[in-house]
């Protein structure tokens, strides 16, 4: 009698154990994949729009960034000042430069002519106006500055190129770099603006 109650007690307790650990297993996985998958396609739309963004502002034409995406000219030692090499560096300067600006020029005559004033509403007309009147600022102050390229490269033409209109001294590689169209040296062109805030204010 006391052999046979021994042989039941370990086969009760087996079973419970077993049911436990198979239904515990499924549960925690499932849901640690969908969330991956979500976060995954959330940062690549993010970072789609980011680029679509960048690509817009690129496109348009700014001063700023041309002069700054200009590449400084490597000096050599007793090197003459506007030799041959200068001057072919500051010839495609200042032809990519008219470039640009004649792009532009172009982009606005297109938008004149096909520029739709028919606003229904009289806020959409005026905020239109004003943003018009601000781009042909813009354009005027570029057909200006259009001509004095013009003019530079007929100085670098005719030899005068890089020379100060005003005393005749070197204007120097680095400040023609900065402002490919400038006509006279720092220390003239200071005396200049002098002048000009003395008589003007």
């Amino acid at each position: 009698m006391p052999a046979k109650k021994t042989v039941k007690k370990p086969a009760i307790k087996k079973t419970p154990a077993k049911k436990t650990t198979a239904k515990k297993a499924p549960v925690k996985t499932k849901p640690s994949k969908k969330t991956t998958a979500r976060k995954s396609s959330a940062k690549t739309v993010s970072t789609k729009k980011i680029t679509s963004k960048k690509t817009k502002k690129t496109d348009r034409y700014e001063e700023s960034q041309f002069l700054a995406s200009i590449k400084p000219y490597a000096l050599k030692k007793n090197e003459k000042y506007m030799n041959a090499k200068q001057k072919q560096h500051f010839q495609e300067i200042l032809a990519s430069w008219k470039k640009q600006l004649q792009l532009e020029q172009d982009r606005t005559a297109d938008k004149i002519q096909k520029n739709a004033s028919h606003f229904p509403d009289e806020s959409d007309r005026a905020t239109h106006e004003e943003e018009f009147t601000l781009e042909l600022r813009t354009r005027e102050r570029e057909r200006r500055l259009l001509s004095k390229i013009s003019e530079s490269i007929e100085d670098l033409k005719s030899d005068d190129y890089g020379y100060c209109a005003s005393c005749g001294i070197e204007i120097g590689i680095r400040r023609l770099e900065a402002r490919p169209t400038a006509t006279r040296c720092i220390d003239c062109k200071t005396i200049e603006e002098i002048h000009e805030r003395q008589q003007y204010g």
